[in-house]
This record gives structure tokens, C-alpha cells and sequence, in this order.
């Protein structure tokens, strides 16, 4: 029994030496959101030449959301609402999220 004991008294020590959380009013909050990636070069150049579809804006359908810009898996797509067709993959994936239907996607045209 008394060793139960001195083992509490042990672990209530390791307790209180633990790190405190924060309270509630203490946070920081969070007031922006950001891409977790930047478009760059990759090991063969330029990513953007090999895809079928292009994503096309209609900018005045567009309400300025930023959902394509959140959900762009390869950060193409800038804050004001400029696509990046150098890494652009076509993956449609903002035309998906506009809730307005202000990006469509269009069969790419090849320059020869």
C-alpha cells in the first residue's frame, strides 16, 4: 500500500511539471489563411505542358471566394484570382470548388 502511494505522489509530480495549456482568451488566433506551396520549377522544367484542359475565369461571375485559390493542389492560382499556366496541371479541381461557376474547364488548344 505504501508504495501505491509514493508512486501517486510520483506521478502528480510529473503532472504539475508538464507544460500548461493555454486558455481559451490566450490563443492566438489565426486571421489569414495561406497555401501550404509555391509553384517551382520541378526536375523536367515546367509542369504545365502536358495537360488536355485549361481552366478558364470568367471574371465577372467571379465573387473573389478564394476557394480556388485554397484548393489548388500546386499553389497556380494567386490571391488575385491570376492563374499560373506554366505549372497549371488541369486538374479541375477549381473549377469544382467555384461556387459560381466563374472557372471552367476548357479543352487546351496546343501552339505547335
Amino acid at each position: 500500500m505504501s508504495s501505491s502511494r509514493g508512486d501517486r505522489g510520483r506521478r502528480r509530480k510529473e503532472i504539475s511539471e508538464m507544460p500548461k495549456r493555454k486558455k481559451k482568451d490566450e490563443e492566438e488566433e489565426i486571421g489569414f489563411v495561406t497555401t501550404l506551396s509555391v509553384p517551382g520549377e520541378g526536375s523536367v522544367g515546367l509542369t504545365g505542358s502536358w495537360r488536355i484542359f485549361i481552366p478558364v475565369l470568367d471574371e465577372g461571375k467571379c465573387n473573389k471566394c478564394l476557394l480556388c485559390w485554397i484548393y489548388c493542389p500546386e499553389a497556380c492560382i494567386t490571391k488575385d484570382i491570376r492563374i499560373n499556366y506554366d505549372y497549371c496541371k488541369g486538374c479541375g479541381i477549381c473549377a469544382e470548388e467555384c461556387p459560381s461557376k466563374a472557372i471552367v474547364m476548357e479543352k487546351e488548344e496546343k501552339k505547335e
